[in-house]
């Protein structure tokens, strides 16, 4: 392991080699514990050595400026706390700059609950419902009349790619916010391996202002392992973003970070620096390009548009099969998907998957009958806000059976997770409509105001 690609496991690792005693957190003492007793050694705290995640000047700092070498943007900074702390951290970064947020109404919970402690407004941008039965990806035509209407909002937040890998055009989006003079920000959870695809895609690549990557969702980092970028763009430079970037992780970010998520994310610089991971990608890419090849030709409908490499989303109501034959024919298969909607299937794939993996995947969709096209209902109701997200959430409120909650204020977010995407947002009141979506997804109680 190239020791100069790798700062903070260097540091950890010389901590570790020390002969000294250990009367400060965690209290397993980096002894064993059971099956972690492999990697107890090395979970340290912030103690002197190790560098401290909010106000780091030593190891943790050299791996984050390395990453924004890498990047190539203002500044690029780990969070143990995944990417709701990236997107908490975004928001409050353009919390100055006004009370309204330009959002796509697919945006994650954890935005939606930001937003509500931050005092924000959401003003949603609605997703249509293209041929291929899934939400379109937000316009720049869409964000520029929102602006029109909406003058003094603060930002505009899309989310790209979605749940089903569908890329948005953020060149244009960024193209129309700089005419507007407002910042883009883009959850990224998802397309933290678009930095090692061929041309630029990434929102980093393509002009966006602030954008979190979930590196532990498509890469080999543990679980939690994300990423808060600041574009070097002339707007995020004039509003200090990546000056102001950590206090804001740090308003919402734990005092003890994981070291064992921070490692996972330094180790894996070295294969940045030297091409390997951008070859896995690639490998990993090419074999699932074979896969949607495959699938149009038993009849899957496939994502319209520009799609996630590696992302494998097959609709399966074109084959006529149901969602219960679909999850049915997985467990058969011997494979567990990443979300599994109506009409939809969505495989997330990476150079860590085994050969036997993609065998089984080849089988599932070489094994599934032809038959008639379901019909499926698409798009969604958008409810009738009675409140703003932060009154509600702040409000006393209690748990009701959905046969009771007719006409009630939702409490809270409601979503399935995953991915994690509302359902109902905080302050909307609770319809008939709404209410047997709900029932159809397994939800039989809700939270609403009193």
């Amino acid at each position: 392991m190239n020791k100069t690609l790798t700062p903070l496991f260097d540091a950890i690792e010389a901590l570790r080699r020390q002969d000294f005693s250990r009367f400060h957190t965690p209290g397993h003492k980096g002894s064993a514990l059971g099956f972690l007793s492999a990697v107890t050694p090395w979970d340290f705290t912030e103690v002197r050595g190790a560098d401290s995640l909010f106000e780091a000047d030593g190891p943790i700092s050299e791996t984050e400026r390395l990453y924004t070498g890498f990047c190539g943007t203002a500044g690029s900074f780990l969070s143990a706390g995944g990417s709701t702390l990236c997107i908490q951290a975004m928001l409050r970064l353009v919390q100055p700059l006004g009370q309204k947020i330009l959002i796509g109404r697919n945006a994650h919970g954890s935005a939606v609950s930001a937003m509500a402690l931050l005092g924000l407004t959401p003003v949603w941008l609605c997703p249509e419902t293209g041929t291929d039965l899934l939400p379109a990806p937000i316009t720049p035509a869409q964000a520029e009349a929102a602006l029109a209407r909406h003058p003094d909002a603060a930002a505009v937040y899309v989310t790209s790619p979605d749940y089903f890998g569908k890329l948005t055009d953020i060149a244009g989006l960024s193209e129309v916010c700089r005419r507007y003079g407002v910042p883009l920000l883009v959850d990224n959870a998802h397309g933290a391996e678009l930095f090692f695809t061929d041309g630029a895609r990434h929102p980093m690549q393509l002009g966006a202002d602030l954008c979190c990557d979930s590196l532990h969702k498509t890469l080999p980092v543990l679980t939690g392992g994300a990423m808060l970028h600041v574009g070097d763009t002339a707007l995020a430079r004039k509003s200090g973003f990546a000056a102001s970037a950590k206090e804001a992780m740090h308003l919402f970010g734990s005092t003890s970070p994981s070291y064992l998520v921070m490692l996972s994310m330094d180790t894996l610089l070295p294969s940045l620096y030297d091409g390997t991971l951008r070859r896995e990608v690639g490998e990993t890419a090419a074999r699932v390009a074979a896969l949607r090849s495959l699938a149009a030709g038993c009849g899957f409908l496939l994502p319209e548009g520009e799609t996630l490499p590696t992302r494998l989303t097959l609709i399966f109501s074109a084959l006529g099969c149901t969602r219960q034959e679909f999850d049915a024919a997985c467990t058969a298969a011997g494979v567990e998907p990443e979300y599994l909607a109506d009409h939809a299937c969505v495989f997330l794939c990476s150079a860590r998957n085994r050969e036997e993996d993609f065998r089984r995947l080849e089988t599932l969709i070489r094994t599934l009958p032809r038959r008639a096209a379901l019909q499926v209902e698409t798009g969604f109701h958008l409810p009738e806000p009675v409140c703003p997200p932060r009154e509600a959430i702040l409000s006393p409120h209690r748990t009701l059976p959905l046969a009771e909650a007719e006409g009630r204020v939702a409490a809270g977010v409601i979503s399935r997770c995953p991915p994690g995407i509302p359902l109902v947002m905080p302050g909307e009141r609770l319809d008939k409509n709404i209410l047997a979506d709900l029932n159809k997804y397994g939800i039989f109680q809700v939270d609403v105001l009193e």
